[in-house]
């Protein structure tokens, strides 16, 4: 307001994924609408939040709980911008190409098995691949789904565990997005197993891919009851939920997941099962 943008100004952000939040919500906010170009400089912002238009920032209730739907005209990614981020980081993003690999792609996700090291390590080879394949897959639901009423919630897989777990650390850096979010794999898949949606052999698959990489410790802490059950309280604000039970999107096998809507359970019958998923 102080520069006195107009309508015909764009507004440019060059950062992680919060900077690119923040900057689309003030761009699809000011005067109804300002032209906005995302450049982002981290993993986890290359592969997930710089594309698919949802712009937010979290409250003490929930992530992301205001914010709005606002697609920028250019996302420009390059891989040079990863060289400095530090390990954690690299984990951070890695957490949403296993995700997508997950939710659609079997092929995608039997090639992480051989090259999740080489994603970590930075090889510019394998991130470019692993960076254009992840955002192949987020914008096949983006399109067919943009404003995230049905088809497009796939992409939360993992995540209603997740952003319980870091509203439970008011988001600090205790806990990354990412880490958060590989936590929230292993916990739903684990629910999609007591629910006999899947079997347990896919879990044993996805776990071998964490032992291999050292990234046990992101899901280690909840191997016990009372820590399961302190995050509890914190899926009722999940953004998917459309009543008082929660709107879990389970995994069937690698590369398909259950629809949305199709397993809501209520956090009473979660808190029953927290030592069965806790120990699975």
């Amino acid at each position: 307001l102080k520069k006195n943008f107009s309508r015909e100004d764009c507004l440019i952000a060059i950062g992680g994924g919060i900077t690119g939040d923040i900057a689309g919500f003030a761009a699809s906010q000011y005067k109804r609408g300002l032209k906005f170009i995302n450049i982002p400089t981290t993993l986890l912002a290359q592969v997930d939040s710089s594309i698919g238009g949802k712009t937010g920032v979290n409250t003490p209730y929930g992530k992301n709980l205001i914010g709005s739907f606002y697609h920028p005209v250019l996302v420009i990614s390059d891989i040079e911008f990863l060289k400095s981020l530090p390990k954690r980081e690299m984990v951070c993003g890695y957490a949403e190409i296993l995700k997508h690999s997950l939710i659609k792609d079997t092929k995608f996700f039997e090639w992480l098995e051989k090259n999740t090291q080489s994603i970590l390590s930075k090889n510019s080879k394998h991130l470019i691949y692993a960076i254009k394949k992840s955002c192949e897959i987020k914008m096949y639901f983006v399109n067919k789904d943009v404003n995230e009423k049905g088809l497009r919630m796939l992409l939360n897989f993992g995540h209603t565990f997740a952003h319980a777990i870091e509203a439970k650390y008011n988001y600090s850096k205790n806990i990354s997005h990412g880490e958060a979010v590989l936590s929230g794999i292993i916990l739903a898949t684990r629910l999609s197993i007591i629910k006999k949606v899947c079997k347990l052999e896919t879990l044993k698959r996805i776990e071998k891919i964490y032992s291999r990489n050292k990234l046990f410790y992101t899901y280690k802490k909840f191997n016990n009851k009372k820590a399961l059950n302190d995050i509890i309280p914190f899926l009722k604000n999940d953004k998917k939920n459309n009543d008082d039970k929660i709107n879990f999107i389970l995994l069937k096998k690698i590369g398909k997941t259950t629809l949305p809507n199709k397993n809501k359970i209520s956090l009473i019958e979660i808190k029953k099962l927290s030592k069965i998923i806790a120990q699975c």
